[in-house]
């Protein structure tokens, strides 16, 4: 089974991961954009883009992150197999 995994860590301590398993393949398109769409709710409460193109750019790499040294947020979408 596909899992899509929407990962927040702070300072690299995993803050939360929230996980959208796939469990037949037609649906599989489903479960992703309910996985994106988390993702970017989480990189707006976070301080990301208000710009719908850089969200996307964001949603493309599958990764965020906001701060620097010693306060670094970020989110990244993780698919894995289990």
């Amino acid at each position: 089974m596909r899992v899509v995994n929407v990962i927040e860590t702070s300072d690299y301590t995993i803050l939360g991961v929230e996980s959208f398993p796939i469990f037949e393949e037609q649906l599989s398109q489903d479960v992703i954009e309910e996985a994106k769409e988390n993702f970017r709710k989480k990189v707006l409460e976070n301080g990301g883009p208000m710009d719908d193109e850089q969200m996307e750019e964001y949603v493309e790499d599958k990764y965020f992150r906001q701060g620097d040294f010693g306060d670094i947020y970020t989110v990244s979408i993780v698919f894995s197999e289990i």
